[in-house]
């Protein structure tokens, strides 16, 4: 069964079917929640399609991803676009097969489906914390929006939902932060700092590591960063006693 807390968020669909279709399939799998980022259908014409489902439609929520955001400690962004080089650190993938496990590590969680037209935007993967897609025929990869979420609830509702270790959305933040900070005072290229916070995101997201273990690591973090920081304060005090003249006015 898909595991406790999760929902399905789908960003400004165009098309009732889809919609409609979409409403089933939360029923089908027994989603609790569906988010409907300013859609373009008529709900009403989608819910021909629901069939069954149409309560469904009657209780999604219409709302925005800010929002969305912050209602769930886990957001799964899907795509079928994967990242072409391996600075694109917000399109790296996580298998489809782990999704059970990682909804199973949250209270509260979405699985986010794009646009039936152009799907998420980089910005709006960049605001989840993982990113997952199906593999298909490089010929034509993108699947029809209500096909590919039928094979990601399937796969989301494989696994043993015990098994999963309950972490917070503020403790793989604070991790994401420390890893970013330790980069930043130990001098690292820019071009490399800037992509570490969404890495150490990413890392924390899809680890099997617990808040404790995750805050452990911050504390080491921040101990690097404190040595770093009293290390280079040395040297300056040094660098001047060697050379008065620099610190004249």
């Amino acid at each position: 069964m898909i595991p406790t807390g999760t929902s399905v968020t789908l960003v400004e669909p165009h098309h009732p079917i889809n919609v409609g279709h979409a409403a089933r399939l939360v029923k089908n799998f027994g989603v609790e929640k569906l988010y409907l980022v300013k859609p373009k259908v008529d709900i009403s014409v989608a819910a021909i399609y629901a069939s069954h489902a149409s309560d469904v439609l009657d209780r999604a929520l219409v709302t925005t991803f800010e929002s969305v955001r912050r209602d769930n400690e886990l957001l799964i962004a899907t795509t079928a676009i994967k990242a072409l080089k391996k600075s694109n650190v917000i399109r790296g993938i996580v298998s489809p097969d782990r999704l059970h496990s990682l909804l199973s590590s949250s209270r509260t969680s979405s699985l986010v489906f794009g646009r039936d037209t152009t799907g998420l935007t980089n910005n709006e993967i960049r605001m989840c914390d993982v990113t997952t897609t199906i593999d298909a025929a490089p010929a034509y990869r993108t699947l029809n929006l209500s096909h590919a979420m039928a094979i990601v609830l399937y796969l989301a509702s494989k696994g043993d939902s015990t098994s999963g270790r309950l972490k917070s959305r503020k403790a793989r933040e604070i991790f994401a932060r420390g890893l970013y900070e330790l980069g930043v005072a130990s001098k690292m290229p820019s071009q490399k700092v800037k992509n570490l916070f969404e890495v150490g995101k990413r890392i924390a997201t899809a680890s099997d590591l617990s808040d404790t273990q995750l805050n452990l690591l911050t504390g080491v973090f921040r101990k690097a960063i404190s040595t770093l920081d009293i290390r280079d304060s040395f040297f300056e005090d040094v660098d001047r006693s060697s050379h008065p003249a620099r610190t004249l006015k």
